[in-house]
């Protein structure tokens, strides 16, 4: 990356952040070493939010000033490399990359479309519904927009409506708020909520499996999926109501041909990790070690060229993740963890008991927030490390604050939030839909969500899992 005057601007103020924190005196309960760490960290942050240089440089080099200027140890540092978590991660990004390769995500999505009606509300709950149901077979959300927003385009341009108009916007905003919730419910169907189970403690992320995730998730996705098919469905409907014919999906799925080889091979062994994942009570097997006998199986087979899995798997990413997830372990190694619930611990006892408080603020919060942080998992690894003792010491299951921030971190109220939503919107080509028409959106979605969380939080207390 070219050194603007930007960059050097602000890798001077990350310096002096830095710098300044770690000279502070410590205050009891703390050491040089938990100064040193937190000045590191500041600037790290300072460094994401100024985009100063690759957020995966960044936090290498964080992880690395953790051991050399505030001893921490290697273990600690890079432990999230040795992490479960982190090789469910390294399979899925390749997994990932072979259904891309093979175009069985592309295949599956025309031929469950085709089941739905032919009217706009039809093909809005079909978009909806299609994209959450084939959400964890992809953990990227760009690659996901990459192979959906043609297929979208053609769609709505088959059907007769115009670009940037009401019926395009609708369209978009169906497959992409899909995009966006639905990872909170399926751990696989997104990097960043794969690393949010890395930051939560063993215990936490051997009881919360894939499925019972799942049905933990299930009230709040209901109600946003609903919520967000009735606004879209009435919001951008046509004016004058038609049942319009989708032969484009036909087309398409003939120009794809017959099912290939690799497609069939693909098809089962995700029937079979999928299986594998549900069953895993039954059977012992953990789900990374199933993800990584289905990569086995992929490149085995030739699905996954070696070359492929070279170029094709953001290792640049998979390297950023373990740095931050890291951080976990980091700030309790040096006494950081003790001294805030300690300190801070007694003054936020009435907001964590709060929830009807607790919940706008955490949503807030993250929205803002993100205006300077860009990096979901930057985001989510510092404030999970600050919040889950905090939220432990007032008796709330970290589990649920987790939970808030994932559904919140996607926001994309202006374009450059989200690197998702600009390959969601230019992966179609130029002039289908608006940045105006579609940014907008962001707010209803958060709306949906936030009254989303509050029906999720009378069942959780049923279920008996927002207090542990």
């Amino acid at each position: 990356m070219k050194l603007t005057k930007g960059r050097l601007v602000c890798i001077i103020v990350a310096v002096l952040v830095g710098v300044g924190i770690a000279l502070v005196p410590p205050p009891s309960g703390l050491e040089v070493s938990s100064m040193r760490v937190l000045g590191i960290l500041a600037a790290a942050v300072v460094l994401w939010a100024g985009r100063a240089f690759h957020e995966a440089a960044i936090a290498l080099l964080m992880s690395t000033l953790f051991i050399v200027a505030a001893q921490v140890k290697i273990t600690d540092s890079f432990s999230a490399f040795a992490d479960t978590t982190y090789w469910l991660l390294v399979a899925a990004f390749a997994l990932g990359a072979a259904i891309k390769e093979c175009g069985l995500l592309e295949r599956i999505s025309i031929i469950l479309l085709r089941l739905f009606p032919k009217s706009f509300s039809g093909q809005v709950l079909g978009l909806l519904a299609v994209t959450t149901v084939t959400s964890p077979v992809i953990p990227s959300k760009a690659a996901k927009c990459s192979i959906l927003s043609p297929l979208v385009r053609g769609m709505s341009e088959a059907m007769g409506y115009k670009n940037e108009g009401r019926e395009a916007t609708g369209f978009f905003l169906s497959y992409y708020s899909a995009i966006c919730f639905s990872p909170v419910m399926f751990i696989s169907a997104s990097v960043t909520t794969a690393a949010l189970v890395g930051m939560f403690s063993p215990e936490i992320q051997a009881q919360y499996t894939m499925l019972y995730w799942a049905m933990c998730a299930l009230p709040w996705l209901l109600f946003v999926f609903v919520g967000n098919f009735l606004y879209i469905s009435m919001r951008y409907r046509p004016k004058v109501k038609t049942k319009t014919d989708v032969g484009f999906l036909d087309q398409r799925l003939s120009e794809l041909g017959a099912w290939s080889k690799n497609e069939k091979l693909m098809g089962i062994i995700m029937g079979l990790t999928v299986l594998l994942w549900v069953l895993k009570s039954q059977l012992g097997i953990p789900e990374y070690a199933v993800a990584l006998f289905a990569l086995v199986a992929s490149l085995v087979f030739g699905i996954l060229p070696a070359a492929k899995w070279r170029t094709a798997v953001a290792w640049e990413t998979l390297i950023f993740i373990g740095c931050a997830v890291s951080l976990s372990k980091v700030l309790p190694s040096v006494g950081i963890t003790d001294w805030l619930v300690n300190t801070v611990g007694p003054y936020t006892e009435a907001f964590f008991g709060n929830p009807f408080l607790l919940i706008p603020v955490l949503a807030l919060m993250t929205l803002a927030v993100r205006f300077l942080i860009l990096s979901e998992i930057g985001y989510l690894s510092v404030f999970t490390a600050f919040l889950f003792p905090l939220a432990i010491a007032a008796g709330i299951n970290p589990w649920v604050i987790g939970f808030v921030l994932n559904a919140f971190v996607v926001g994309w109220f202006l374009p450059y939030q989200s690197s998702v939503y600009l390959t969601a919107l230019h992966g179609a080509g130029t002039g289908w839909v608006t940045e105006k028409a579609t940014t907008a959106y962001c707010a209803v979605y958060c709306v949906i969500a936030l009254a989303g969380m509050y029906v999720a939080y009378f069942v959780w207390n049923l279920m008996g899992i927002w207090s542990i």
